[in-house]
C-alpha cells in the first residue's frame, strides 16, 4: 500500500530545521503525519512462512497460526495468546473471536473462515481442551518469534510500532481497504472513540482513496 520504510532513521542534518522549534527535521515525518506503520500482506505472508520454518513441526505450525491470527483479526499479542477453543464463536453469517482486551475488558472481533478453519484444524490436531489456551507461550516468547520471523524473511519492521504490533496494524488497514468502512473497522479493532481508528483511513493512498469515491453513484436507479 506504500513504500517500506527504513528500518534505521537517517541522521539529522542541521541544515535542515524546523521553523518552530529551531531543531534539526528527521527525514521520516510518518509518525507526526499521523500515517499508520504497517506491512503489506504478502510481507505478512513471508513472515508467517519463516516462522514457520524455524519452528518446525507442531511449534512451527503454531507459530505461523499466532501471526497469521494476529493479522487476520487484529488482535494484540495478549489477546492472541489468551485465545481458546471456547472463545472461536460461529455466528450465520461467519466467525469471532471473544478476546480479552486492553482495560479488563471483553470484546468480539471478527476472523476470516479460512483462519478460523486452521484454528479448528490446529486444536483438533493438539487436542487442546475447550478451556485450555491454543499459543501457550508468553508475551516475551511471542515477541522473540515474530522477531527472529522478521529477519528469516528479511521483511524490515517499519519504525514506529513493536514486531507484534504491527501486524495489528496491517490487518487493520487491509480491512478497511477491503471494506471501506471506517466504523466497522472501529468495532474491529475495539477502539473507543473513532478518532483512534481515522487515522487508519487517514494512511490510504490518494489512489485508493479515489478509488473509494470512484465505486460511488448518488443517482444509481434514477431515471434518465
Amino acid at each position: 500500500m506504500s513504500a517500506r520504510i527504513p528500518e534505521v532513521l537517517p541522521p539529522r542534518r542541521p541544515s535542515k530545521l524546523d521553523n518552530s522549534r529551531n531543531r534539526p527535521v528527521p527525514a521520516w515525518r510518518g509518525k507526526a503525519l499521523g500515517e499508520i506503520p504497517h506491512l503489506t500482506r504478502e510481507d505478512v505472508l513471508r513472515v508467517a512462512e519463516a516462522a514457520e520454518r524455524l519452528g518446525r513441526g507442531h511449534k512451527g505450525r503454531r507459530d505461523r497460526l499466532l501471526i497469521l491470527t494476529m493479522y487476520d483479526a487484529c488482535l494484540r499479542v495478549s489477546e492472541a495468546i489468551g485465545l481458546r477453543p471456547m472463545d472461536i464463536l460461529q455466528g450465520p453469517r461467519g466467525f469471532r473471536l471473544r478476546v480479552h482486551g486492553k482495560g479488563n475488558r471483553w470484546g468480539e472481533a471478527a476472523v476470516s473462515p479460512s483462519i478460523a478453519a486452521m484454528l479448528y484444524a490446529y486444536i483438533a490436531e493438539r487436542e487442546i481442551p475447550q478451556d485450555a489456551r491454543i499459543f501457550p507461550i508468553t508475551r516475551k516468547r511471542a515477541h522473540q518469534i515474530v522477531q527472529r520471523a522478521f529477519e528469516e524473511a528479511g521483511v524490515v519492521k517499519p519504525p514506529g510500532t513493536g514486531h507484534c504490533h504491527v501486524l495489528r496494524h496491517s490487518g487493520a488497514l487491509e480491512r478497511l481497504r477491503l471494506t471501506r468502512n471506517p466504523r466497522a473497522l472501529q468495532e474491529q479493532l475495539r477502539h473507543l472513540t473513532p478518532d483512534m481508528t481515522l487515522r487508519y483511513f487517514k494512511t490510504l493512498t490518494r489512489e485508493e482513496a479515489l478509488q473509494i469515491q470512484e465505486g460511488v453513484d448518488l443517482f444509481a436507479g434514477e431515471e434518465g
